[in-house]
C-alpha cells in the first residue's frame, strides 16, 4: 500500500513538473538580473525601484509605535529568521539636522536620529530593500558583495549631502530593530536624503 501512495506522489510531481510555466517576460528578467555584475544590479535596481521602497515605507511615529508588535512587524519589517532583527523602511522628515563627522543628526518623534553620510556599512539597507534573496546567489560572497556595492553606491549619492539652513530634511532609509530596543536613538541607513522643499 506504501508503494501505491508514494507512486501517486511521484506521478502527481512528475505531472506537476511536466505543465510548469514560468512567464516569458519574468524568466528572461531574472536571467538578466543573474548575469549583472553586483554594482551593475544595485544601480540598476536604486535608479528603477526606489519608489517600491517609499509605497511600503513607513514613519518613524508609525514605527515607534508599533514595533514591539508582532502583527505590526510582518505587515510592514522583513524578518530573516530566529534572532534577526525586523527590517523596516522608513520615510519621514525631521528638523534643525546638523551634519557633524560624515553623519546627519536630527531628533524625530521624540528620537535621536543618526544618518551615516560617507561611511555605510553592513547588511542593513540590502536587507531592508527585499531585493535580494540569498538563494539566488552561487554563494555567500557574491550575496555579500551586493551589500558592499549597494553601501558604495548610497555613499556615492548622499556623501555630499548638505542640509539648508533651516535643517529640514526629508530621508527613505533601512532600519534593523528588535524588539528590546529602546528606541532613544537609532541610526538610519539611507537610500535617499534631501532638503525638505
Amino acid at each position: 500500500m506504501k508503494k501505491i501512495i508514494l507512486c501517486v506522489i511521484l506521478a502527481i510531481v512528475a505531472l506537476w513538473g511536466a505543465f510548469y510555466t514560468e512567464n516569458l517576460t519574468e524568466k528572461q528578467r531574472r536571467e538578466q538580473l543573474e548575469q549583472l555584475k553586483p554594482d551593475e544590479l544595485v544601480s540598476m535596481l536604486m535608479k528603477d525601484s526606489l519608489a517600491t521602497l517609499e509605497q511600503r515605507a513607513i514613519t518613524l511615529k508609525q514605527m515607534k509605535e508599533g514595533y514591539q508588535d508582532e502583527a505590526f512587524a510582518k505587515q510592514h519589517g522583513r524578518v530573516l529568521g530566529i534572532g534577526s532583527p525586523t527590517f523596516y523602511i522608513i520615510k519621514d522628515e525631521c528638523q534643525h539636522a546638523t551634519i557633524a563627522d560624515d553623519e546627519l543628526h536630527a531628533v524625530a518623534e521624540g528620537i535621536q536620529i543618526t544618518i551615516p553620510l560617507k561611511h555605510i556599512f553592513g547588511n542593513t539597507a540590502r536587507e531592508a530593500s527585499g531585493w535580494f534573496d540569498i538563494d539566488h546567489f552561487q554563494n555567500t560572497t557574491d550575496f555579500n558583495a551586493v551589500s558592499a556595492a549597494m553601501n558604495t553606491y548610497i555613499t556615492q549619492q548622499v556623501k555630499n549631502f548638505k542640509a539648508d539652513e533651516n535643517g529640514e530634511v526629508e530621508f527613505l532609509a533601512g532600519v534593523a530593530i528588535q524588539k528590546s530596543t529602546d528606541l532613544q536613538q537609532i541610526t538610519l541607513i539611507p537610500y535617499q536624503v534631501k532638503n525638505d522643499d
